[in-house]
């Protein structure tokens, strides 16, 4: 029961892999994505940024396990919302956690009132989008402001990284999957999403490069 109950123990999932029982994360629709909160870039540091590395192994490794098991747990699962500038994207490969599909790497902007505008902020997000379309990057440009929310995007918290940066503050960096079934990017038409059947679990995050120019500061581009 161990070893069904703590798929993502690496040995575990080899060991799962030989019995031909992998668990596999089940579709979603609007309907009946998990109930999530939902949390903001200064929710995530506030709450995370303190944490020492080895409390953001368990984590990480309780993120991974409800991700696995379709949610059976969602101690720590949160969705992403705010506003998130993107910075690049790519297609994913095997050396990925998910081989499947594609990722965009995004900027947290926040605004402290109404009477301020937009600003940069310290946390980095990474959305996997697990689709058969991984041309629909493209449809993502550098620039581009997004607003999360639940919906559309479902983009569900799997892990956290704390990066320092010289002459900067600590980039709290959120990868998280898309959970929907389909959506349209700022550029292109819309595509489905397929969740993956396998995930290679000593995948290294984060999945981009951080560069000086990501945390540089500068305001949104127009929308």
């Amino acid at each position: 029961m161990s070893i069904f109950n703590n798929p993502e123990v690496p040995r575990n999932y080899e060991i799962l892999r030989k019995l031909g029982r992998l668990p596999e994360p089940k579709p979603y629709t609007s309907q009946t994505a998990p109930e999530h909160s939902a949390s903001t870039a200064p929710e995530f540091r506030k709450s995370y940024l303190e944490f020492s590395d080895e409390e953001l192994t368990l984590v990480n490794s309780s993120l991974l396990n409800s991700y696995l098991t379709n949610f059976r747990e969602d101690t720590f699962c949160t969705y992403l919302k705010g506003h998130y500038q993107v910075i690049s994207s790519r297609k994913l490969t095997q050396e990925d956690i998910i081989s499947e599909g594609f990722a965009v790497q995004l900027r947290a902007y926040t605004q402290p009132d109404e009477y301020t505008e937009l600003s940069p902020y310290p946390v980095i997000a990474e959305i996997i989008f697990p689709t058969t379309y991984s041309e629909s990057h493209e449809g993502f440009h550098p620039g581009d402001m997004l607003e999360f929310g639940i919906t559309p995007h479902f983009a569900s918290l799997l892990h956290l990284e704390k990066i320092a940066m010289q002459d900067d503050d600590t980039i709290m960096v959120l990868t998280a999957v898309s959970l929907a079934s389909r959506l349209r990017p700022p550029h292109g038409r819309p595509f489905e999403l397929t969740p993956p059947k396998e995930l290679k679990l000593n995948a290294s995050f984060p999945l981009f490069s951080i560069e000086p120019t990501t945390t540089a500061t500068a305001k949104p581009a127009d929308q």
